[in-house]
């Protein structure tokens, strides 16, 4: 089974030049729909079909949030994942895989979530003073990653079929056969509902790849080289 990755790739924010506080006031569907933007298989659904896809992943995940409330009343997301078992451990490993940034990621053999603490460190740079309360809340960065981990945790140990095989983008067809594959971005937007559901987020936590984005441009050289090209 495939990592679930809360991560950021250099390109995958195409209005990184926004203002920020445009950025920051954006909806969760409008944050959604500009992850659905930067899906290579996303791109093919029709607007929408891509506006329906993420109204169903954000629902997914406050529905998924609510269940875990219900289960657990009163826990954090820190603690939920004690009571199932799922063991967090904190990496000093490098965050930097190709282009990819990683911040946190699940890895299901066994059961377990990582965080990058290089990954994070600059995020949390950035998130100096009143930006930790106007984004976050009560919430530490490390509490938004393993509530996001958390969700892709449910994700796969439960009976339903996942948000990201439940929109299905059409690659090839000949005649009546058709290859299709699922929208691995749909799960990434449904973490973040969870994650904002079960923090009380002000915000989803798509905002944050914005945060940490200018920090990460000054501070890698060769990505954002190779990016521009």
């Amino acid at each position: 089974m495939t990592q679930e990755a809360r991560d950021l790739s250099f390109g995958d924010l195409p209005f990184e030049d926004l203002p920020f506080g445009k950025i920051a006031a954006a909806s969760p569907e409008t944050l959604g729909l500009l992850m659905l933007k930067t899906d290579i298989h996303a791109t093919r659904l029709d607007d929408r079909a891509q506006l329906a896809a993420v109204s169903d992943a954000l629902a997914d995940g406050v529905a998924t949030a609510q269940d875990l409330r219900k289960r657990f009343p009163g826990l954090a997301p820190y603690e939920i994942t004690r009571e199932l078992q799922v063991p967090i451990v904190a990496t000093d490993d490098d965050p930097m895989v190709g282009s990819i940034w990683r911040f946190a990621e699940y890895r299901s053999r066994p059961s377990r979530i990582v965080l990058y603490t290089r990954g994070l460190a600059p995020l949390e740079q950035a998130l100096a003073g009143n930006l930790a309360k106007q984004l976050l809340g009560e919430a530490s960065t490390q509490d938004v990653f393993v509530a996001h981990e958390l969700y892709h945790h449910a994700e796969v140990t439960r009976a339903e079929i996942p948000i990201s095989r439940r929109y299905r983008a059409t690659l090839l067809q000949i005649g009546s056969w058709r290859w299709r594959t699922g929208i691995a971005t749909l799960s990434e937007i449904a973490a973040g509902s969870f994650a904002q559901t079960m923090l009380d987020l002000p915000c989803h936590p798509k905002v944050l790849d914005y945060v940490a984005w200018p920090v990460l441009r000054l501070g890698i050289r060769e990505p954002v080289r190779a990016m521009k090209r």
